[in-house]
């Protein structure tokens, strides 16, 4: 990390994703809780630098119900939602048409998979989970794949999960990249994540700085026995678990005040 500490921390951003980089993983998503010295990193963090986000699969009101901070910037399901300045909760106008259809095939997956963990994304998204029902995977994964194709939504794989949601060019490093070309006055930003979703967030970051639009950029993964191959080798840095990811931030917090 030590190429964020070269220049004004007013041109700094730290990015971060939330389920098993802020919070440890666990059965249920609903139970998914940030360790408390990632908060106190992230808060300690918010006025000693130019930005600090999360971005996420979650809805925006779960992360902030979650997190709390004062000053965190939150983006959402996978950059389809997000405060805007005002401080209201917008989503991607072109979801719009395809609510019906994540409504439809939320239904559906109840009443096809009895006691497999259907999570209904707000309106704009559903993830289907079968980390409790691992010899359901295959089948499940089939039918995300035939119902999103008739009902003309996007899958996305996740860690024993696939996630249905609406087939637009939205994903973290969009989302990224939006965040950091707002902010205008950033030339360097890190990114910490720990699944096949934050690779566009670090595949955005290696843009921005190829493009001259960022001076240096961090790539940061988060290590669990399920951690992507492909995240872990295109990563800068690697840290074991979230409290390790907790500990970086809070030392940079230190380094920083």
């Amino acid at each position: 990390m030590v190429p964020l500490l070269d220049g004004d921390p007013a041109r700094l951003a730290v990015l971060v994703d939330f389920d098993g980089s802020l919070s440890p993983i666990v059965d249920d998503p609903a139970d998914a809780v940030a360790l408390p010295e990632a908060v106190d990193a992230l808060r300690a963090l918010v006025p000693l630098v130019g930005m600090v986000a999360v971005v996420s699969g979650r809805p925006v009101d779960f992360l902030i119900e979650r997190l709390g901070v004062d000053g965190l910037r939150y983006v959402g399901q996978y950059g389809l939602e997000w405060i805007d300045d005002d401080g209201a909760i917008r989503h991607e106008p072109g979801a719009e048409p395809f609510l019906d259809a994540i409504a439809a095939v939320a239904d559906e997956a109840e009443a096809r998979f009895p006691g497999l963990l259907v999570e209904r994304k707000g309106r704009l998204a559903v993830g289907l989970h079968w980390r409790t029902s691992e010899d359901r995977g295959r089948e499940v994964a089939g039918w995300a794949a035939a119902a999103a194709a008739r009902l003309g939504l996007g899958v996305h794989e996740s860690r024993m999960a696939r996630e249905l949601r609406p087939p637009l060019a939205v994903d973290k490093g969009t989302a990224v990249r939006a965040l950091l070309e707002k902010a205008g006055t950033v030339d360097r930003a890190s990114f910490a994540g720990d699944d096949r979703g934050d690779l566009a967030a670090f595949e955005q970051l290696v843009r921005l700085r190829a493009e001259g639009r960022l001076r240096d950029a961090v790539r940061i993964a988060v290590r669990s026995s399920e951690a992507p191959r492909e995240l872990l080798a295109a990563s800068d840095i690697v840290v074991d678990g979230p409290a390790a990811l907790a500990t970086l931030l809070s030392d940079l917090a230190a380094s920083l005040s």
